[in-house]
This record gives structure tokens, sequence and C-alpha cells, in this order.
């Protein structure tokens, strides 16, 4: 992607990430065999980053019995308060894992400890394992650090936050003493797998980093297997928000994401079932962009982002709400 095809707003920084990105259609089938040996390509050299990157900020991370990261800031400015955060990692279902760049960030500026899920990937684990295993993370961080907490992820992982939370209002309804988070932080989401949202014509080839054809969609069908892919908690666009009241939420996207239709649809559906929510949208940039804390625009949404999870956070518990019907197959 050229510097001439980006608008005149995006920054210096924004304009060479892009012209060095690679979008192009995969030419490996997405085999649990292919997608293993795939994922240990840069592992050292990931690894090395993240470390670094920790490192910098001071975060110290620590892996827990149950194989999720506890990130929390080693600056002796730590808020002396219960509240946490719940974040899920992105990268299709099929990439990524709790070592995650926006879950240092969100432990150095909250100063408040962060658990990073490690949730099984696709197309080992297809739905709605990464989910349970979301859930239940939620539930253990709840009994063991009370119930003041901030749900998020970024892409995939915001698409499963949504669907943590669509049980555990479904949970709720049902009866259950179940806490809903303070707020829900939901990065550019992958929130719709059959990939009829507009932006998925729109953007396609626009995006810097993904596209649909020949790459996310077999990311999609790798994960949601037999599943129906406008299954509510497969595809969070077709979510039903309404019967109870909703936390705030904190939507992000920017105009050339692929996804872009998905946080404007859940955002529309969010407002119009009763809850507050914000949709933030980057000018010329493209999904996932926050990921890159060098970009002037990751570091402008990140400071945006921190001072609306604060307020989150700061506030006393409202009383719990939720009602809505858990469709788990």
């Amino acid at each position: 992607m050229s510097r001439a095809q980006l608008p005149p707003t995006v920054s210096a920084e924004a304009a060479a990430a892009a012209a060095a990105a690679d979008n192009r259609p995969h030419r490996w089938p997405l085999t649990p065999q292919v997608t293993r040996w795939l994922r240990t390509k840069g592992a050292a050299e990931q690894l090395v980053g993240f470390e670094a990157d920790r490192a910098a900020r001071g975060v110290h991370v620590t892996e827990r019995p149950d194989g999720h990261l506890l990130m929390t800031a080693e600056s002796g400015d730590l808020v002396a308060d219960d509240a946490w955060v719940l974040w899920i990692h992105g990268g299709g279902f099929c990439w990524g894992s709790a070592r995650d760049g926006t879950g240092l960030r969100l432990a150095e500026g909250l100063a408040r400890p962060v658990i990073s899920v490690e949730y099984p990937l696709a197309p080992e684990a297809r739905f709605p394992v990464a989910i349970d295993v979301c859930v239940d993370a939620y539930l253990a961080g709840v009994a063991e650090r009370g119930p003041r907490v901030l749900l998020g992820g970024v892409s995939a992982g915001a698409n499963l936050a949504l669907g943590v939370l669509q049980r555990l209002r479904a949970r709720s309804a049902g009866g259950a003493d179940v806490p809903l988070p303070l707020g829900l932080v939901a990065l550019t989401p992958f929130g719709d797998l059959a990939g009829e949202g507009d932006s998925y014509r729109v953007n396609e080839g626009r995006d810097a980093w993904i596209r649909w054809r020949g790459q996310q969609e077999r990311f999609a069908r790798a994960y949601a297997g037999r599943a129906d892919l406008r299954h509510p908690l497969v595809s969070p666009v077709h979510a039903d928000w309404a019967g109870g009241a909703l936390p705030p939420a904190f939507f992000s996207s920017g105009t050339r994401d692929l996804f872009l239709s998905d946080a404007a649809r859940i955002h529309t559906g969010w407002r119009a079932a009763g809850g507050a929510a914000e949709l933030d949208v980057a000018e010329g940039l493209w999904h996932s962009y926050h990921s890159n804390p060098r970009l002037p625009e990751s570091q402008a949404l990140m400071g945006r982002l921190l001072i609306w999870c604060e307020e989150r956070l700061s506030r006393p518990r409202g009383p719990a709400t939720a009602p809505t019907t858990d469709a788990r197959p």
C-alpha cells in the first residue's frame, strides 16, 4: 500500500507502516498441522519483543496455575482498590497468545492487575471452547479478586468478550448471582464471521493488514466449525442486547478496517437496547492499528481508552442487571 493511497490526515509513521504491511491471501491450507507449524515461525522473535516491551513499561508478568497471565505494573503508584481487568487477545482465533501488547499497556496505564486469558486456539479447538475458557477465567477472577472487573479484548478477543457477556447475562437471567463487568472494551471487533457487512467489500484490499477472501474467511470457518456463522455467540453482530441494562461499552475501529461494519452494527444494537456506548473511528486507519504503539494514532487512542477505563473502574458498582437467553450449543 503506497502513501499516496492514504489521506493526508494519516501520520507519517502510519503511512510507513501501511507501506510495509502485507495483506495478501494465504497460500497454505488451514489444517491443524500447518497452523501449529506456522505459529512457531517468528515465535522466538515475538517473545523477545514482548519481553523488551514488558521491561520498558515496568510490567511484571506471572503465569498463573490456570495458564493465564497476570500482568501488574511495577510502579509504586498502583491504585489501592480491588478493580481489575480481564483481557482477551486477538489473532483470528487461530494465532496470538496471552502475551499481548495491549494488555501490557493497560496494566501500565491503569496501574491495576490485568489477567490476560490464554484460550485454546482454532482449528484444534473450535467454538465454543474458547468462550467456555474465557467465562471460566472471568468467574474464577471474580471469586479471587472481586466483582469490580473491566472486560475487554481486541479483534477475535473482542468477539470472545462479547460472547462472555452474553453468557453472563443468560446466567443472571436464570437466577445465578453473576456480576456483570463495570464496562466492556471491544477494539476493532471481529463480529461477523459470515462476512456480510458492507466493510467486508468496501475495505477488501484497502485494510493494510487483513483481507476477507483467502484469509479471514478461513479463520472464521476454522473457529466456527459446524456452528451457524450467524449464531449470536459466533457472530455478535446478531446478538440481542435487549432485556436488561448493559454495562457501558467502548468500541474502536478505523475507516479502512475490514471489520468497521462489525463495530458499527454492534454499537448501534447496544445503543438501541438502551446501553451507553462510544465508537472511536480513526480516519484512514486499519484493523487493530492500535496494536502498533509507535503510531501517534495508536498512542492517542490508548490515551482516550485509559481515561474511559479509569472512569469505569473508579466508580462504585451499581445494581447488577441482566436478562437475555443463552443460546449455548
